[in-house]
């Protein structure tokens, strides 16, 4: 695998869990306020520190009597052609696998599910499904996501979905088309825009929202799904 970052230890990003965290490099979209923008552009990746595969997994093998679980981020990890293998090594380790995606490779996540190698499923849902490419950057078919969507919701694993909110990209009636792409889902995150640099435009011309609207956001989809959090 390409692996751009490593971080030993967090106690936020896996639920109930000690874990490390593992950022893949590359991407197959092109979100206009991405923040980890140097894991995703490839002409950034070639000058960017790599992390050895086997020395991380050196790592986690040492640390797995400390650790319960690892998050598996990007950039997209399911792009990378031998991250089943990967999994299948931290999993021997004992170790629960959250896996953060955008949901652009509903095949892998099959692939994952079938084999049993994560545990847990964060999913970003960018956009309303038919405005996704002012989004995410790129062009897709909707039917793709809403694909990934419904094989997270029948996985049978703990997962998520969120958002990453930008103030003038998403409009209030965007964050109730997008929860009804997820419609009867347990959790839901509403995340407010923070970061320092973006992948393209301006950063002074990008915030996020109050509290307060986003409060108003997290009350116009009440009851379409079933917990909506702020975070």
């Amino acid at each position: 695998m390409i692996i751009g970052g490593l971080q030993p230890v967090t106690l936020l990003d896996y639920p109930q869990k000690v874990a490390a965290i593992v950022f893949t490099s590359g991407c197959n979209m092109r979100c206009h306020f991405c923040y980890n923008f140097k894991l995703v552009l490839p002409e950034l990746i070639k000058d960017q520190q790599s992390f050895k595969e086997d020395e991380v997994l050196a790592f986690l093998k040492r640390r797995s009597q400390y650790l319960d679980g690892l998050v598996i981020t990007g950039g997209e990890p399911t792009m990378q052609a031998d991250l089943p293998e990967f999994l299948r090594q931290v999993k021997d380790f004992g170790y629960q696998v959250k896996l953060d995606t955008n949901g652009l490779l509903p095949e892998v996540l099959e692939k994952l599910l079938l084999e049993k190698l994560i545990d847990y499923i964060a999913m970003d849902i960018k956009g309303p499904l038919d405005q996704y490419e002012k989004f995410c950057g790129v062009k897709i078919k909707p039917e793709i996501i809403a694909s990934s969507v419904k094989i997270v919701r029948n996985s049978g694993l703990p997962h998520e979905f969120r958002s990453t909110l930008v103030k003038g990209l998403h409009q209030k009636n965007d964050i109730i088309e997008m929860a009804k792409v997820i419609e009867g889902a347990d959790l839901y995150y509403l995340q407010n825009f923070q970061a320092d640099e973006i992948l393209s435009g301006d950063i002074s011309k990008v915030s996020g929202f109050t509290l307060e609207e986003l409060e108003a956001m997290q009350k116009s989809i009440k009851g379409l799904v079933k917990q909506c959090l702020i975070r």
